[in-house]
């Protein structure tokens, strides 16, 4: 004798079913999804420092080895010379005393007409991000990394270094990027 599943309990279990696999994708963050639309140019991110770039240098390396670390991306410091003045730098790392309460600041220098940011300029305020209440370490790395990912394509979350503003912790939850925008990183470059 088999057992047979009452109709009932089958159709409940399909439409519980259904729903889970329509709602992920709906629920899911857009990609591209930073302020111009755009996309890096390739898996390659390059980055230097401005000659303004001197409170704290090692953020912005901080940020790219968390890009070439936890994405299939890479990070590359150009040693031969260490310039910022190459068309296939992606990252120029400045300096700057930003609006309000603004700590981090990407902008797309050079974008190509299909929506491809060849060069970005990543401005942090460190005086913004150093008044905060909470561990000024993690939150310098934090806005760098937000940044960065802004430069690849992500946009805003809750729950990495994507959320806005100030950080609720030291965790390391906030110095890397979710596991959802490090598959969207991976599928794109």
């Amino acid at each position: 004798m088999t057992r047979r599943i009452p109709k009932a309990v089958g159709l409940v279990v399909c439409v519980v079913t259904s729903l889970i696999a329509t709602q992920s994708p709906a629920q899911a963050n857009p990609f591209p999804n930073n302020g111009d639309s755009t996309f890096a140019d390739n898996g390659l991110h390059t980055y230097c420092y401005t000659s303004g770039f001197t409170t704290d240098a090692s953020i912005g390396s901080y940020a790219m080895s968390v890009l070439g670390n936890t994405t299939d991306m890479d990070d590359n410091f150009p040693i031969d010379p260490p310039s910022c003045w190459y068309d296939e730098t992606d990252i120029w790392w400045w300096e700057s005393n930003l609006d309000a309460s603004q700590r981090g600041l990407r902008e797309c220098y050079l974008e190509s007409p299909n929506g491809i940011c060849t060069s970005s300029d990543v401005y942090l305020d460190y005086g913004q991000i150093d008044s905060g209440v909470g561990d000024v370490w993690s939150d310098r790395r934090k806005t760098a990394v937000h940044e960065v990912g802004h430069s690849i394509g992500l946009g805003h979350d809750s729950i990495s270094a994507m959320k806005t503003g100030e950080i609720p912790d030291s965790s390391l939850t906030w110095r890397t990027f979710s596991a959802h925008d490090i598959a969207h990183i991976n599928g794109q470059y």
